[in-house]
């Protein structure tokens, strides 16, 4: 049976040998899709996911149980990267790309025989990543948290270390502007 990630994480606070290598494998994959959305290059993002990593295990002993720990490693993985933008003199924003080329993925249906069906898809994704990609970042950053790293309401609130009320209405206002746009009407996208 697996370890839940709060116990995963306790054991890495008493130094249970083998407990950390579990945790690497457990969220490098979603801390790489984190990096790669803040630094948009493969190497950098696979570079800077690894000192993440050395990050978080150096401050083990900070983490509280109250917190969930994946939403307490984003924050050191996520502040990694912007001072490593900060670091080069880029300004801190986020890609919807990812190592698998793009958000639209998430659209993309692998048993799609039809040649057609497919390309749809794929524009319908490309759709997708553009409005996105307009509309303003704390809802953008919502949307990502919540559909692509399939994080809960809850633990958006704690990562973001928001109300919860204040994550639910962001979220409203980014799909209403998302199905305003897809409906034609624009709203802020206009």
């Amino acid at each position: 049976m697996e370890d839940t990630d709060k116990e995963l994480m306790e054991a890495v606070q008493r130094d249970v040998p083998g407990a950390f290598e579990t945790f690497v494998r457990r969220f490098q994959r979603r801390f790489f899709r984190i990096a790669m959305r803040y630094l948009r290059e493969h190497e950098a993002a696979l570079d800077a996911v690894q000192e993440a990593f050395v990050k978080i295990h150096q401050a083990r002993d900070r983490w509280e149980p109250r917190a969930q720990p994946f939403t307490w490693a984003y924050r050191i993985v996520a502040n990694h990267c912007i001072d490593l933008l900060r670091k080069q003199g880029k300004a801190p924003t986020e890609s919807l790309d990812d190592e698998e080329g793009s958000a639209s993925r998430v659209l993309e249906d692998p048993k799609a025989e039809n040649p057609e069906e497919a390309l749809s898809l794929q524009e319908l994704g490309t759709a997708l990543r553009r409005a996105l990609g307009r509309l303003p970042a704390p809802q953008r950053e919502m949307l990502e948290l919540r559909y692509f790293e399939d994080l809960s309401l809850q633990e958006i609130a704690e990562l973001k270390m928001l109300p919860l009320g204040t994550v639910k209405s962001t979220l409203h206002r980014a799909t209403r502007s998302l199905k305003l746009h897809f409906e034609g009407t624009e709203g802020p996208f206009a």
